[in-house]
């Protein structure tokens, strides 16, 4: 039997009604979708560039570092020595590959300051360079002013009596814990480089500042400005802020010559320059 179909008609407030949800519904998701924050765009990483050495330049063999970028190549060993180390035999040292050295011309104590030349200096100069090495010396520091650094360095000059030396004068000043210059400000410290420095310069020689980083951070940048720096790190390569000319990098060498450990350096002057 056919059934006729009925059309169902909604009442008009239902519709209404109907209409309304749908707007409120459509109006929700637009807010909702401004809402949601735009991703910024990623910013491009930034390398900071500075005046560093390739890492992977830096190779050892047989306990002595060299350098080669592809450009430049670095291998001149050095050490430096005081009469710590006792009598050298310099020909050996000569011999075993080590192409120059620096001297601990002197040094002032650590409590009263009074100023003592090594023992050794005189006998270590004349025999190293008789020995065909290339020499520079240094002074262990405690100056507490600048006019102390200058008594340092008229030591120095008087000690070297004019001797040349292929290598700079270096300033070696460690503060440390109980010493006489353990409260010493990084003002008076900059003072102090920059007395020694001058005066050396001024006795006919090139002066340098010997530190590791904690030491070379004692000094302000202005001071440093223009010097050449011996830096000790002992790591797979230096990572001072600047290029050292000079790199200790370690104090447990071992150089035929020499009973005991020494200091080792790698000549990093052409590839600082």
């Amino acid at each position: 039997m056919l059934r006729r179909t009925r059309t169902y008609h909604p009442p008009k407030a239902l519709v209404l009604v109907l209409a309304l949800l749908v707007l409120v519904s459509l109006v929700r998701c637009s807010d909702s979708t401004e809402d949601v924050p735009t991703p910024a765009p990623v910013a491009e990483t930034q390398v900071e560039t500075g005046p560093y050495f390739d890492g992977d330049a830096f190779s050892m063999s047989g306990g002595r570092y060299r350098y080669d970028d592809g450009t430049t190549v670095a291998e001149k060993t050095g050490i430096d020595v005081s009469d710590h180390q006792g009598p050298i035999d310099w020909a050996a040292v000569a011999s075993d590959g080590i192409g120059f050295a620096f001297l601990r011309a002197g040094y002032r104590g650590n409590t009263e300051g009074g100023l003592f030349a090594d023992e050794l200096f005189a006998t270590n100069l004349a025999e190293a360079r008789a020995a065909g090495l290339e020499c520079g010396a240094y002074f262990y520091s405690q100056a507490t002013s600048a006019q102390e650094a200058e008594e340092e360095a008229a030591f120095v000059l008087e000690l070297l009596a004019g001797t040349p030396l292929e290598y700079p004068v270096a300033f070696d000043y460690e503060i440390t814990p109980n010493t006489r210059i353990s409260n010493v400000s990084k003002q008076t410290a900059s003072e102090i480089v920059t007395a020694f420095c001058a005066a050396i310069e001024a006795g006919g020689y090139v002066p340098m500042v010997y530190g590791n980083t904690f030491d070379l951070a004692k000094f302000n940048s202005d001071a440093l400005s223009g010097r050449a720096i011996w830096c000790a790190e002992y790591d797979d390569g230096p990572s001072y802020e600047r290029k050292p000319s000079i790199w200790q990098y370690t104090n447990e060498g071992h150089v035929n010559g020499i009973g005991g450990l020494v200091d080792l350096n790698l000549d990093l002057s052409s590839v600082a320059e």
